[in-house]
């Protein structure tokens, strides 16, 4: 309509300048009538140039708007990119050579898991309105060496296979030995079933070392041995907070073995029942800037305990304080765990690291495409058997892509004169320590691929 209006303006003006130039052009004397109508003329021209300039601005006014909106509408209701699968695949190889003496003289072997463990994965995410998803994922551990299935290093300690943690299979009964869960995420959080890993590993490996989850002497492969420390938990319920000014928490609860028997059963020299298992792990954590904290606690019960001498499941008990900051030129690492393994005459028969403590302290150095890496960790055994040890662990790395690495790594566990603590990284047991008192060593050079 005002297009419609402007034309017609337009025209008029056209007439009325073509009027005005013509009798201003006959030389004809101007009477009275005829100024008269010229000067009328001048005036609905003015009139009609104020008009012209108006609806110009109004339906440039209205153009831009328009676009504006088109714009925002485009970009806010464009659909979620269909060519985004629902599912992505990953993996880490991780291959090396390693020289070590466990006590047998120097041997030297192929290993894999040297830097972190070797895995195949796949995780996937469903959207089902709103801000609710549907979530899993499932992961298989890999023993790149032999081409059987396994879920990482074995950890030093009481009870370290169990129902709730579940060691190095390495036979291929358990497919995804690593992780295997499902659940529900929205802006709430996330809720999922199935196995999957704790906090307090979490923490351990992730925040309170330098080393991550791999490398020789690294204090994560020796301080979860500390008050029975859950890694994984298979039947677990986990809840993950939403991030709230930097704090975030995650609960994970066992429901244990499941066994369907409500009496003890004896298996060899153990026995159990259907508690084992059983147990919580908590986490709550900090992020801001370049620092990190982290504080947990759990509380398992053991899988089974001994026929001779024990009356009953023990009790795996304890608290982790980790903390990390980035100095920019360095990145350093700190951590605390203190634990018990009591209950059921545990403490009396078995004994093992039925009360200790350690700490960790390590730093990367990064340069270029070098990373240098330092850590040193000590494990005060308090039980009767008083089996301390401490462990240093040197690595370096040089990232050919994007992760893609070549890595070199050395450690070494001073065990004390009761002690037999073993090497390990994150796929391998380097070898292990059959005399109380003898300190292993191993170096090893490796290459970790991740797509």
């Amino acid at each position: 309509m005002q297009s419609l209006t402007l034309r017609k303006t337009l025209v008029a003006l056209a007439a009325l300048t073509v009027v005005g130039t013509a009798c201003a052009q006959s030389g004809v004397p101007a009477t009275d009538g005829s100024s008269t109508t010229i000067e009328q003329l001048k005036r609905e021209l003015a009139d009609q140039r104020k008009l012209i300039q108006q609806l110009l601005d109004a339906q440039q006014a209205k153009t831009s708007v328009a676009s504006g909106a088109s714009a925002q509408t485009s970009s806010s209701a464009a659909p979620a990119d269909p060519t985004k699968p629902a599912f992505t695949f990953y993996g880490t190889l991780d291959v090396n050579v390693m020289s070590a003496d466990s006590g047998f003289g120097s041997k030297t072997s192929m290993g894999t898991g040297g830097m972190t463990a070797s895995r195949l994965g796949v995780k996937g995410e469903k959207a089902l309105g709103g801000d609710l998803k549907a979530i899993g994922e499932f992961e298989a551990g890999l023993a790149i060496d032999t081409g059987v299935v396994a879920n990482g290093a074995v950890v030093a300690g009481a009870n370290a296979t169990s129902a709730s943690t579940g060691g190095l299979l390495g036979n291929g009964s358990q497919i995804f030995s690593r992780q295997a869960y499902v659940g529900l995420a929205s802006n709430f959080g996330a809720l999922t079933f199935g196995r999957q890993y704790t906090a307090s590993y979490i923490s351990a490996a992730g925040y309170g070392s330098a080393l991550g989850a791999g490398f020789l002497g690294n204090g994560a492969t020796m301080l979860p041995s500390i008050g029975g420390m859950p890694t994984r938990m298979n039947n677990a319920i986990v809840y993950k907070t939403p991030t709230l000014s930097g704090f975030s928490g995650q609960l994970s609860y066992s429901t244990g073995s499941e066994n369907n028997l409500a009496v003890d059963t004896t298996s060899g020299t153990t026995v159990t029942n259907d508690q084992a298992g059983q147990g919580y792990d908590l986490g709550l954590f900090y992020k801001g800037g370049p620092l990190t904290v982290g504080l947990t606690t759990w509380d398992v019960n053991a899988a089974s305990y001994a026929l001779a001498g024990e009356t009953g499941l023990a009790k795996k008990k304890g608290a982790q304080l980790v903390a990390n900051y980035d100095f920019g030129f360095m990145k350093l690492h700190g951590s605390y765990v203190s634990g018990t393994i009591n209950g059921g005459n545990y403490e009396n028969v078995t004994k093992t690291l039925s009360s200790s403590n350690g700490s960790s302290v390590s730093a990367s150095f990064p340069f270029g495409k070098n990373m240098v890496y330092v850590s040193y960790s000590e494990l005060n055994d308090q039980s009767p058997q008083s089996k301390n040890a401490n462990l240093v662990g040197l690595a370096y790395t040089y990232e050919l892509a994007a992760g893609q690495k070549l890595y070199a790594s050395m450690g070494k566990m001073s065990n004390s004169s009761k002690a037999s603590y073993s090497l390990a990284d994150g796929g391998d047991l380097v070898g292990n320590v059959a005399t109380a008192g003898f300190s292993p060593f191993a170096f090893m050079v490796g290459l970790n691929l991740t797509f």
